[in-house]
């Protein structure tokens, strides 16, 4: 049950509840909102896989009506399936471009897998194959260029490049085997494949019709590349001396290991994005077997995603981040506490106001909170909860950085800001506001897309 606070608003211009040698509040910087993406199958089976620029995620889960895979594309709260080719069934996403272009694979009726495409106008289209019988898109660019797997006439998949309908083997390294995993606005194409003049498989650039070898951490160890950026940098994973695997990038075309011990014994380098922030997932643990997320950037180390995001969090885990965009907006798998997975979008906050409040911190009596930065006579709006999450703000895009960084919120009020941009309200905290433990608050000017830093209060 909700505690709520009582309905009075006043006026705090003067009161020595917020005076300038008030007490130190208590607060907890987060970076991050995380938003329950969803799960449209129903299931508690959802994923997230991709994220455009614009903030258009596209995702699967399992139909809680037919049972199959179905790719779900998701923006701004709402989601709706992706077609399935005429007859077939399953369908999984995972890449989307900035058009809204998504791409993946179906399963035809004769049970193969195709590589599809999915127009961000309707409909969808099957690339096509190698001569054999399944393929699987991978990565697509902002020309609509696709990248993936597909088979020749035997078992092995070689990668491949679809452009304009066409699809083309990008070769191997003498030995057929291998799948192309992103492409940037460059054409440059990274994967792995197998070779004959080495054991297992080493990641590669393609770029003017040349497939190139850009290394591993040890040279018997297998390597993979998974994306690249506009600046060339790789990101990927590759094997250690045990074989246990090591997120990696490539700068210059020189590996560097980003693996930190310190959060588990393996990690995976999913996804970067053009500012050189890197995304993957973690075996923290191997006995049991305990899985996270990590992010990667300014040169490390790498963080355990789940510290980045609101504290009384309905997440228990998040063992998988998919992709990023260039506004650093995160998306993946995620298990609720009371649930099970859910696709999830973890997106920065970026705060413009500052919150002070609630002043004095004690239940059973008045408290003020204030607000400055505002836009003088805008409306403040005043939001509180007992779990941290996200909420998105409507008419507010959350790409810009404003996201409520709460699960559920609850409104407490809403003030004017005066001539000097503050705004300024009290309510009556009940005396069982004690019990709530952590109590998370937050402000919103709506008209202007202006957002608080989050605090967080315990009641005396």
């Amino acid at each position: 049950m909700h505690c709520r606070f009582s309905f009075s608003i006043t006026s705090l211009a003067a009161s020595t509840l917020l005076a300038a040698n008030a007490p130190a509040l208590a607060q907890e910087s987060v970076r991050y909102a995380i938003i329950n993406v969803g799960d449209p199958g129903g299931l508690g089976l959802a994923s997230a896989r991709a994220i455009n620029n614009e903030g258009i995620i596209a995702g699967v889960t399992v139909d809680g009506l037919s049972g199959n895979l179905l790719a779900f594309v998701w923006q701004d709260g709402s989601s709706h399936y992706l077609p399935l080719l005429v007859g077939g069934y399953d369908t999984q996403p995972y890449d989307i471009n900035s058009a809204g272009d998504v791409v993946g694979f179906a399963r035809t009726a004769q049970l193969a897998q195709r590589a599809v495409l999915w127009p961000s106008t309707g409909g969808i289209i099957e690339l096509g194959t190698l001569g054999g019988a399944d393929s699987t898109a991978y990565g697509i660019n902002t020309q609509g260029h696709v990248v993936g797997g597909a088979d020749f006439l035997g078992t092995d998949t070689n990668p491949f490049i679809w452009i304009d309908g066409q699809m083309t083997a990008l070769g191997d390294f003498g030995d057929r085997g291998g799948d192309a995993q992103a492409i940037n606005d460059q054409d440059q194409v990274v994967g792995y494949a197998s070779g004959s003049e080495f054991s297992g498989v080493r990641a590669f650039l393609w770029e003017n019709g040349e497939l190139i070898n850009i290394g591993s951490l040890l040279s018997n160890r297998n390597s993979y590349a998974q994306d690249i950026n506009e600046s060339e940098v790789v990101a990927g994973y590759a094997h250690a001396l045990d074989s246990t695997a090591r997120a990696v990038i490539w700068r210059n075309r020189s590996i560097i290991n980003i693996h930190n011990d310190s959060l588990g014994p393996q990690s995976f380098a999913w996804a970067l994005n053009d500012l050189d922030q890197v995304v993957g997932g973690l075996v923290i643990d191997d006995l049991p077997l305990v899985f996270g997320a990590f992010l990667y950037e300014n040169g490390g180390p790498m963080v355990n995603l789940h510290t980045l995001v609101p504290p009384r969090n309905n997440w228990s885990v998040l063992d998988g981040a998919f992709d990023i965009n260039n506004a650093g907006e995160i998306v993946g798998r995620g298990y609720r506490i009371n649930g099970g997975s859910s696709a999830y979008l973890i997106t920065p906050v970026h705060p413009t106001l500052t919150l002070q409040g609630p002043q004095p911190g004690r239940a059973g009596t008045l408290n003020g909170l204030r607000v400055t930065g505002c836009t003088p006579g805008a409306r403040i709006t005043f939001y509180y909860s007992t779990h941290g999450g996200g909420t998105l703000v409507p008419g507010c895009n959350h790409t810009d950085g404003v996201t409520l960084q709460l699960d559920d919120p609850i409104q407490i009020g809403s003030a004017v800001a005066n001539q000097n941009g503050i705004a300024t309200l009290t309510r009556f905290v009940p005396i069982g506001a004690r019990n709530l433990g952590d109590v998370l608050i937050q402000a919103v000017q709506q008209n202007g897309c202006k957002i608080s830093q989050l605090v967080v209060e315990r009641f005396e």
